[in-house]
């Protein structure tokens, strides 16, 4: 005979209570990735026509556009990426992600739609471009680096998140970031501007010695250096300086609230 004392019985229940939540549950001891990725190619082209210019606007991943003598279609290119728990999940939800192309007599414009919604996943677009030289390009990203080159006309780029990387521009440059970097490389027109913005990164733009431009560029906290350029100074200090360069015919403004900003002569 086994006597069971008041504390025991408790031990008893508890025991009971416990064995009934586990016959209760399902036992899963598979371990999910939840960077599982699905990745489809895309390729795209229009005929170049009377159009002039490129509007694209991306949400996460990378973009580059290169400009490109003799070209009669626009070869527009790239990878969907879907990453989710597995990878059969992320393959069933690759066609969420939708490129959409519109033209008109001007303007070709190139956008990324998502859901608003990810449920956990992410959705991401690397895009690689090839438009005519003398196009203008207007690029608005959201997460990811923005590189542009060979463009003979104005170039604006945005990205919240990433690099922007502007290379053999003959144009006007206008580039806004709020956490990453700038790397310019710009031939101003006569009278041409150059503007770039940013938070938190670092900016570096090379422009011809022979650039003629007022100057001014400005950070809250870092330091800016201008070098190689024949400067007349109204202000040369730590986080500020302004002044001419050459006849001072076109504008070169650069800021950031912290980072570090390089303005050189080539």
């Amino acid at each position: 005979m086994v006597t069971i004392t008041k504390g025991g019985r408790w031990i008893l229940i508890v025991i009971g209570i416990s064995l009934l939540m586990l016959t209760g549950c399902e036992i899963n001891d598979f371990t999910s990735d939840p960077n599982a990725e699905y990745r489809e190619s895309f390729l795209l082209t229009q005929t170049v026509g009377s159009r002039n210019e490129l509007l694209l606007g991306n949400v996460n991943g990378s973009v580059t556009v290169i400009g490109v003598d003799t070209l009669t279609d626009v070869r527009i290119s790239g990878t969907k990426i879907v990453k989710d728990q597995t990878v059969d999940e992320a393959h069933r939800h690759i066609g969420d992600i939708q490129i959409t192309v519109s033209e008109d007599a001007s303007v070709l414009t190139v956008k990324t739609v998502q859901p608003n919604t990810t449920s956990g996943r992410t959705y991401q677009v690397d895009y690689q471009i090839l438009i005519p030289r003398k196009w203008k390009v207007t690029v608005a990203n959201v997460n990811g680096n923005v590189e542009i080159g060979g463009i003979q006309n104005t170039v604006l780029a945005t990205t919240v998140n990433g690099t922007v990387t502007t290379s053999e521009i003959s144009g006007n440059l206008n580039v806004s970031v709020t956490n990453g970097s700038v790397n310019g490389k710009v031939y101003l027109p006569t009278e041409g501007s150059a503007t770039v913005s940013l938070v938190n990164g670092n900016i570096s733009l090379l422009v011809p010695r022979t650039s003629s431009a007022s100057v001014s560029a400005t950070v809250v906290t870092g330091t800016v250096s201008v070098s190689n350029l024949a400067m007349t100074y109204s202000t040369n200090s730590r986080t500020s300086v302004s002044g001419v360069a050459g006849g001072g015919k076109g504008m070169i403004k650069l800021s950031a609230v912290n980072g570090i900003i390089q303005l050189i002569g080539f």
